[in-house]
């Protein structure tokens, strides 16, 4: 029997944390020859805020034993060729795969996911809120998350880390600071015999892994996408480089670019200049208007750039295109957002809004369409009714039509007028993520756009992402792992064991391009000092 090991410390599950002291000033006094008054006020004070990261997890794991089915009515493993993986397009509709959409070994229906897995979860722990940072304070350094030693080829499993920076914005990375260690533990006769039998440890190769922001339920859902995906030992390469893989979102090249990147939960980049940088973004910042609450700012930063940005969100309770068209101006169900062309936004605002569709058989769509208001700088908050987009009878530009990037870009309806997407996807197609796109990618565009507010039916669908996480607000990282099914013996006794953390940086005066944690990378946390 194999004793193939996959540990993930808990010592390293929990974050490097950044604090700073406090200092005060206080009013000097002084005499003089001459007439004089002084008037002081006292007590003065400086005193720094504070940086904290809170994180619990839940973690699953699944072996294919009696038990995971209980209560599911229907679990379908992937069938196709030897060591491949189903993707999204291979998906029964109402189903979601495990460990992934994008790579499952089985699928169950939607409304069971819950229950397998409630039926896999090996530990959770609670993050305990800014209050306790539990998590932090309770770890108790030596256990791991994942220990697991009779891995098969077929089992997958995941954690999802819930985390909540305390009291002021930060940006968020996970890292896996201290490298791995891989050691193959002898070499088993049937394993010598096997042909893909080579030098090194083959665990790194054969196990595939995938990170990926979550909205807390711990599967692939809505707009969610990896951040990273690959074999376990280019995914931990990546997370050991610099500060680790931000988890706000990601850049995408633009020969890289796939459709549902545009509707991806988070923040994406897109370099359509083409010079590896990277100069739009979604920053969060004030209200320009003078209101409460942080909103989110696409922004080149005040430069003409031909790159793009996208911020997008799932919709919860994933609203029908039936819903949204069954009267052109007052549906069942609205979609909406809000927007404000700053003073020195460009060429167009709102600019683009993205829908990710799922059809009845399965099918997705990324569809998009542009609209200008006439007024890109005029400095108000605005609504975009989408629902009215939707159904063909748009409050602006109705001869602009949307646009299927699933379907090599094509115009639906071959023009304007703006076409009601029920009629090419069916009233039960669901939309099931939206994002806001800012940037012109030919010309060139000065971006400074602001949103805020996405709902469904007059509910709240969250904030828009920024590559910076709000302060007191909830957030989860996702990382799954899995042994394909066409292999075998060459992975026998091999071992693998590493570390995953997560590092914060304020926001403020940063632009997110990360310093050098080393100093916090091994505290467990800053609590407990």
């Amino acid at each position: 029997m194999s004793e193939d090991k996959f540990n993930l410390s808990r010592r390293k599950a929990l974050a490097a944390l950044g604090t700073i002291g406090v200092a005060s000033a206080g009013a000097g006094l002084g005499t003089s020859a001459y007439f004089s008054d002084q008037e002081t006020f006292e007590n003065n004070q400086l005193t720094a805020g504070t940086l904290d990261l809170g994180v619990g997890y839940s973690v699953h794991y699944s072996d294919w034993s009696d038990d995971e089915g209980t209560g599911i009515s229907e679990v379908n493993m992937y069938d196709g060729a030897a060591g491949e993986t189903g993707g999204v397009s291979d998906l029964e509709s109402g189903h979601t795969g495990l460990p992934t959409n994008d790579a499952w070994l089985i699928s169950v229906p939607d409304g069971e996911v819950d229950a397998f897995l409630d039926n896999t979860e090996t530990s959770s722990l609670d993050n305990g809120g800014c209050d306790g940072i539990e998590a932090a304070t309770n770890a108790d350094g030596e256990s791991a998350l994942i220990s697991l030693g009779d891995v098969k080829p077929g089992d997958f499993g995941e954690v999802t880390f819930d985390l909540e920076l305390c009291t002021n914005p930060g940006y968020v990375w996970i890292n896996n600071p201290d490298g791995y260690t891989a050691d193959e533990n002898g070499t088993t006769e049937p394993e010598a015999d096997d042909p893909d039998e080579g030098e090194g440890v083959e665990l790194l190769d054969v196990v595939q892994a995938a990170v990926w922001l979550d909205d807390g339920d711990n599967y692939q859902d809505g707009g969610e996408s990896p951040i990273l995906f690959g074999s376990l030992g280019s995914v931990l390469d990546d997370l050991n480089s610099g500060n680790g893989v931000r988890i706000d979102g990601t850049n995408v090249a633009a020969s890289d670019i796939t459709p549902v990147d545009f509707t991806r939960t988070g923040v994406t980049r897109f370099d359509f200049s083409g010079d590896g940088n990277y100069d739009a973004d979604v920053e969060l910042t004030a209200d320009p208007a003078g209101g409460g609450g942080k909103v989110a700012h696409a922004t080149s930063d005040g430069a003409t750039t031909a790159d793009y940005v996208t911020t997008g969100v799932s919709l919860p309770g994933e609203p029908t295109l039936g819903e949204l068209t069954d009267d052109p101006t007052n549906p069942t169900t609205t979609l909406t957002y809000e927007y404000y062309g700053g003073a020195n936004n460009g060429n167009s605002a709102p600019d683009e809004v993205y829908l990710l569709i799922e059809e009845a058989d399965g099918t997705r769509n990324v569809v998009y369409r542009a609209s200008n208001d006439g007024a890109p700088a005029d400095e108000m908050w605005k609504t975009r009714n989408v629902h009215r987009e939707v159904a063909g009878n748009p409050d602006n530009n109705a001869g602009f039509n949307w646009m299927n990037l699933s379907n090599g870009g094509n115009n639906i309806g071959n023009g304007g007028p703006t076409s009601d997407l029920s009629e090419t996807f069916g009233d039960d197609a669901v939309v099931l993520a939206m994002a806001a796109g800012r940037g012109t990618t030919g010309g060139g565009d000065v971006l400074d756009t602001y949103y805020r507010n996405p709902e469904v039916g007059g509910e709240s669908a969250g904030s828009f992402p920024t590559a910076c996480f709000r302060g007191e607000t909830d957030f989860s990282a996702a990382f799954a792992w899995w042994v394909p099914v066409d292999h075998g013996n060459e992975i026998q006794s091999d071992s693998v064991e590493f570390d995953l953390g997560f590092y914060t940086e304020q926001c403020r005066h940063n632009d997110g391009s990360g310093m050098n944690n080393e100093g916090v990378s091994d505290q467990v946390d800053d609590d407990a000092e």
